[in-house]
Order: structure tokens, then sequence, then C-alpha cells
């Protein structure tokens, strides 16, 4: 009996890691294989690194809904040791994280999105972690105050949505290390 909780409890431990182990051996053997080339080098990309993105469309809470993929670009590009790595105008991808309707009673709309990736100028995936939070006009205030004056009628007064313009930059971050093959 204790041979088999021995081993469920390894298998455990050791099944989660198997796929994580096969990537980062995949990038290693890239890595390896440039860097014995003459032609190709690897340039790593730290965990952390800061990019300025831009978002392509306007948003507003009235009309996205949570989960909605959104699209931005890199404002400039990024670049190592004179060795572009990401173009400036590659497309980055994003989604609406949160997007909440403005409501009765003079309550704001409110409109959460956030970065997911981009794609290194050799196609290799690179995480991105960043998050912008926009909350509209609060019209409490002034829904309380009609809804004195209109004997409660007033009170359906909605605050405003929450919009992003087009164009709106954003500052975010690599969320992990990648190791990108370029030319030398």
């Amino acid at each position: 009996m204790k041979y088999y909780y021995r081993l469920t409890t390894l298998l455990a431990l050791v099944l989660p890691a198997v796929p994580l182990m096969a990537q980062s051996t995949r990038a290693d053997e890239r890595a390896a294989a440039a860097a014995n080339s003459r032609t190709r080098m690897p340039v790593v990309i730290p965990a952390g690194t800061p990019l300025t993105v831009a978002i392509d469309q306007d948003l507003s809470s009235a009309s996205v809904n949570s989960g909605q993929q959104i699209s931005f670009h890199l404002t400039s590009d990024y670049s190592e040791f004179g060795h572009v790595l990401i173009s400036q105008g590659t497309p980055v991808r994003g989604t609406v994280a949160q997007a909440t309707r403005r409501k009765s009673g003079g309550r704001p709309g409110a409109l959460t999105i956030q970065v997911t990736s981009v794609r290194a100028v050799d196609g290799t995936y690179v995480p991105l972690r960043g998050t912008a939070k926009v909350v509209g006009k609060n019209r409490q205030g002034q829904a309380a105050a009609l809804g004195v004056l209109t004997l409660g009628i007033g009170a359906t007064k909605k605050g405003l949505s929450a919009s992003i313009p087009a164009g709106t930059q954003f500052t975010v971050f690599t969320d992990a290390k990648r190791t990108i093959v370029v030319a030398r």
C-alpha cells in the first residue's frame, strides 16, 4: 500500500512539470544551436522588460464585453545589442478583463483591459503582463438631487460609460524570459 501511495505522490509531482521541461528544452536547444552558428545568435529578453503599446480601436464600457479580444501595437522597436527583437507596429494581443455597464443611480461604467502576448521577429511567443482600468464619470450626486426634486424619477439617471480612445499608450512588461534568435 505504501508503494502505491509513494508512486502516486511522485507522479503527482512530476507530471505537471513535463510540459514545462519540454518547452524549455526546445528553447534551450534552439539557443544552443544558434550560439554555435556563424550566421545566427541568441539574444535574451529578460522578464520584466518594459514595452510601450498603443490601443488600435476606441473602447467603451457600453459596447465591449468581458473576454473580448482587442488589439494593440508596439509603438517603437525593442532592441538589444543593436538587434531589433520586436519590431515597431507588431500586433499585440489583449483582452477586456472586465466591462461594467453604467447603471441607474448615477453609477458609472468601468472598463479593465489587459495585454497578453506579442511575437518577436523570429516568431517566438513573448507573454506580457499589464492592465489598465478606466472608470466613467460618477453622477450619483445629480441622481440623488433629481430623485428628491422629481419624487424618485430622477434617480434613474445613469453615470457615464468608461471609454479609452484609440492611440492611448500603456506601458506593459514581459512576463517571462525569452531567447530570440537573430542574424549576426
